[in-house]
């Protein structure tokens, strides 16, 4: 995985057209999954990928998928 992959939690509500702090409240809870360097957090495409997919919904509005734990990178 090259660095220039890795996605801000910034980058995040832009693509999801929500706020920043709804973002880091996701990570928090472990919705998304990130890797934690430093104080500050990055999330894969793929792990993106993944909680975009959990989060879809089916005809009866409900949720699909499962939440899943952070992360963290040393």
């Amino acid at each position: 995985m090259k660095d220039n992959n890795l996605l801000t939690p910034k980058q995040v509500a832009e693509i999801l057209q929500m706020h920043t702090l709804t973002i880091y409240h996701y990570i928090r809870q472990g919705e998304l999954d990130a890797i934690r360097l430093g104080r500050s957090y990055r999330v894969t495409p793929e792990d993106l990928a993944r909680f975009i997919e959990a989060h879809r919904t089916n005809n009866t509005g409900k949720f699909t998928g499962q939440r899943r734990k952070i992360r963290h990178a040393f």
